[in-house]
């Protein structure tokens, strides 16, 4: 698999998220440390999720601080109190104990966390309908791209060529005992308008419909429909929406298994 394949299948998302393997993450690392291309699409997908994350947060309120120290006695003393060098001498137990200075420091940073939290429990419906959206949303994508990352490892890769009036051209279908079909188009232009690329698998010799590629999508590797048995695959030029038989004289790629 080459380096775009490698980074499009799902192992940059996943060690970002920290879901790989220890063996899977030394491999990255290693190809990481090497290969500038993978260092920089790592880089990326972290601040990806940083920013993610960010804009999922709420800032609270400026005066909530501040109400909050207002009801602290933070910093002085009881009368009486004798400070005491830790270092050179043993402070006494005293009946009008006074409470440690980091002491209270701590406390103010526990109860500016629970304000916050209460603030943020009490904000609006739809900001908190929002964040888990955009959360359920996120997790969503993560638990696909680990999926896909599952079973690009565990199926055979299978390389479709241009034909005649198209030697330059290349595609890759991904399919395995799943039967779950992934196609990664690796050097296609963009279809023209009103047309759109569809494959097809060859099943005891008839082709059957897996689907059309969308160029629209983010990822390169995309998922079509399942398929048992193939003999082959192949993409033709379609009208958009795609065709129910394949148009032969607009065939651009194929490759037997």
């Amino acid at each position: 698999m080459d380096i775009k394949t490698y980074i499009s299948s799902g192992v940059v998302e996943a060690y970002a998220l920290g879901n790989l393997s220890p063996e899977e993450a030394s491999i990255l690392e290693c190809v990481i440390k090497n290969n500038k291309e993978v260092q920089q699409a790592v880089f990326e997908m972290q601040q990806t999720f940083e920013k993610l994350a960010t804009a999922g947060a709420m800032k609270p309120p400026s005066h909530l601080k501040e109400e909050i120290l207002k009801k602290i006695e933070f910093g002085n003393e009881q009368p009486g109190g004798k400070i005491v060098s830790i270092a050179t001498e043993k402070t006494p137990i005293r009946s009008n104990y006074s409470i440690p200075v980091w002491m209270k420091a701590a406390s103010v940073a526990v109860l500016f966390g629970l304000g916050y939290m209460g603030y943020a429990l009490n904000s609006k419906n739809g900001e908190m309908e929002l964040i888990a959206q955009n959360n359920m949303e996120l997790s969503s994508k993560v638990s696909s791209l680990q999926e896909m990352n599952s079973i690009l490892k565990n199926s055979k890769k299978i390389e479709l060529k241009g034909v005649a009036k198209h030697p330059d051209m290349l595609a890759e279908v991904y399919w395995g005992e799943s039967e779950k079909v992934y196609l990664d188009i690796r050097n296609m232009p963009n279809a023209p308008t009103g047309k759109q690329y569809q494959l097809w698998a060859i099943v005891d010799g008839k082709p059957v419909d897996l689907g059309l590629y969308d160029h629209g999508k983010d990822s390169t590797v995309q998922p079509m429909k399942t398929v048992a048995k193939p003999q082959a695959f192949a993409i033709t030029l379609e009208k958009e929406g795609g065709n129910s038989t394949p148009t032969m004289d607009e065939m651009i790629v194929m490759g037997t298994i």
